[in-house]
């Protein structure tokens, strides 16, 4: 059995997660109730680790890819406002986003803007 056929300990998931995140989205409903989180995803050496605002549960995956689409967190909408990746470029993340409606959404990716376009795929401003 490898370390990771199990979850963390409590202990290692501590000091995970005062570790910068490998991948996460922000968003702000900017309405009161719902209001604003973050989504992560860190490296817990060759797994990766989601913890979602939502959920206090979370999961270990075998790649960053797995967890980011398990998760949805590729799905871009109202309240997404900005994407960061220490291990995916801009052009990389920009690729496989997908918009919940057809609408001009800007967002940015890794610190740089972009926008949707009418083809809902998403270019650098």
């Amino acid at each position: 059995m490898t370390k990771h056929s199990q979850f963390p300990s409590d202990e290692e998931l501590e000091t995970l997660l005062e570790e910068e995140p490998v991948y996460s989205v922000y968003w702000d409903s900017e309405s009161l109730g719902t209001g604003a989180d973050l989504e992560q995803v860190y490296r817990w050496d060759d797994k990766y680790i989601v913890c979602l605002s939502s959920d206090e549960n979370t999961t270990v995956y075998s790649s960053l890819l797995e967890a980011i689409e398990s998760n949805d967190l590729f799905n871009v909408g109202d309240a997404t406002k900005e994407i960061d990746s220490s291990e995916l470029s801009s052009d990389e993340i920009a690729i496989c986003l997908r918009t919940l409606e057809q609408k001009p959404y800007k967002i940015l990716i890794n610190g740089e803007l972009w926008q949707c376009d009418e083809n809902q795929k998403f270019d650098r401003t």
